[in-house]
């Protein structure tokens, strides 16, 4: 259960900075402790339940508002609850059209081809990804936006959030930082970086439900399936503990240090070790 563990913390640390747990995950648990690319890929979805938790602790005023304002008109507090439930939905509805094809074709094309080829090959192409993560974070450090959340338009149809969704949908792949690819579409919508943070949050919660559920019922491999359930319940509270305990801190680092550079450094340095290895007899 060790590296199971170690997985688990490092998903509660490295979900609340840009530089894909996803894609760390996935690195850590194929080429370090030697996980299939299949089960690798749904650990890195599933431990999401945990730090999800933590968001839902974290923010559940906002989430008591939201839910509120699914109920009778009578019981909703006032038409800005109206505007974020419709902001939530849409760009969940975006995130679906692009997260879920692009989940079919990483897990049943890109593993099952390239790892009966070279497991290297997929560890490229997610550090490639991590490239063009750490491009996206380099290139929206200069945008400030004026849009708050309090001034989100009142049409169900928002193109603000649906496109937000599309682009978190991206993020389904490993190497795709989903805060990373979401506060950057939010802040290109001209909204204030604050704001651009917390509707990325917001957004987050029924993407991570969704993603689990997607792996379940189309993952051959799912961790369902795989694992030991005590395994399960285990990583998925120290996900939970370690995500909710570091999160306040980590937002603030994540704020003072250019994560764009790291992201681009790392995914040329594994280029650079693995690259050669294909040369060698």
């Amino acid at each position: 259960m060790i590296e199971y563990i170690i997985i688990a913390i490092l998903q509660g640390l490295f979900e609340w900075l840009p530089i894909s747990s996803s894609g760390q995950v996935f690195i850590v648990a194929t080429n370090i402790f030697g996980i299939s690319a299949q089960e690798a890929y749904s650990l890195a979805i599933w431990l999401h339940l945990g730090t999800t938790l933590a968001v839902l602790v974290k923010f559940h005023k906002e989430y008591i508002i939201v839910l509120k304002s699914l109920l009778p008109q009578k019981f909703i507090l006032d038409d800005k609850d109206i505007k974020l439930r419709n902001w939530i939905i849409i760009a969940t509805l975006g995130t679906a059209i692009t997260g879920i094809p692009l989940y079919i074709f990483f897990k049943f094309i890109v593993i099952s081809d390239f790892t009966a080829i070279q497991g290297d090959v997929i560890t490229l192409l997610v550090c490639g990804l991590l490239i063009i993560t750490g491009i996206i974070l380099l290139a929206r450090k200069n945008i400030y936006g004026e849009k708050t959340i309090e001034v989100l338009s009142d049409d169900l149809f928002q193109s603000d959030s649906f496109l937000t969704g599309l682009a978190q949908g991206v993020s389904i792949l490993p190497g795709i930082s989903r805060s990373g690819i979401t506060v950057s579409a939010i802040l290109l919508e001209n909204y204030e970086q604050d704001h651009a943070l917390r509707l990325s949050f917001l957004i987050s919660v029924p993407v991570a439900f969704a993603s689990i559920g997607v792996d379940i019922i189309f993952g051959s491999g799912s961790v369902l399936g795989i694992l030991n359930p005590l395994v399960i319940i285990v990583t998925t509270l120290i996900s939970f503990l370690i995500g909710f305990l570091t999160m306040e801190i980590l937002l603030r680092f994540a704020k003072k240090i250019e994560f764009g550079y790291f992201c681009v450094f790392y995914g040329i340095i594994a280029y650079i070790i693995i690259i050669p290895a294909f040369f060698i007899p």
